[in-house]
């Protein structure tokens, strides 16, 4: 195996490593929001660059979506992606906003769900800060709706990996948290996480 890719694979375990912990995180924090335990899947990791790789992660490529982004601001780059079915996100939706009108994800759900990302994704970025000891800040989450590769184009353009993915539910809830960091930050990355 050559350095670089010696270098590339060591940074893809970090990274590994990292995602299982900021998920972990992202996860209770959505289990508290909600009232319910959350249970976290093994950590997914596409070396990417493969645009309907990074899709499939999200589940079936047919399947509607609700999809909460922010944006990851220097060191590391790229975006913080929470993956919802429409069914799912309408029953979180229910539950954040009983008031809400049911049967439809109107703008009170919508903005509840945005606030949930918002709360999972600083909790993802505040344990991967803890571990690499340096600053991590997010941008605003955007939300958007459609099958996963039309979501991703949306919210995460042109980041097709690499890509780690990590399934998490609540008894009633399934979705997916991604982290896709930006490629042409990984080297400042590396060097931050003192990787050789």
């Amino acid at each position: 195996m050559s350095p670089s890719n010696r270098r590339r694979a060591e940074l893809l375990e970090t990274l590994r490593r990292l995602a299982a912990e900021g998920g972990r995180e992202a996860a209770r924090a959505i289990g508290r929001l909600l009232g319910r335990p959350t249970q976290v899947d093994e950590v997914q990791v596409l070396a990417g660059p493969d645009a309907a790789g990074v899709a499939r992660m999200a589940g079936r490529p047919d399947a509607e979506l609700v999809a909460i982004a922010m944006e990851l601001h220097e060191p590391l780059g790229g975006r913080f992606v929470l993956l919802l079915s429409s069914d799912e996100a309408e029953q979180v939706s229910q539950r954040l906003v009983p008031d809400a009108a049911a049967g439809s994800l109107d703008a009170v759900g919508e903005s509840a769900l945005v606030e949930m990302g918002n709360i999972a994704g600083s909790a993802f970025v505040s344990a991967l800060a803890r571990h690499v000891q340096v600053r991590l800040l997010h941008g605003v989450p955007r939300l958007t709706r459609g099958v996963a590769r039309a979501c991703l184009d949306t919210l995460a353009p042109g980041l097709h990996g690499p890509a780690l993915g990590v399934r998490f539910g609540c008894p009633e809830t399934v979705g997916t948290l991604l982290l896709l960091p930006d490629p042409a930050r990984l080297d400042d990355l590396a060097r931050i996480l003192e990787i050789p």
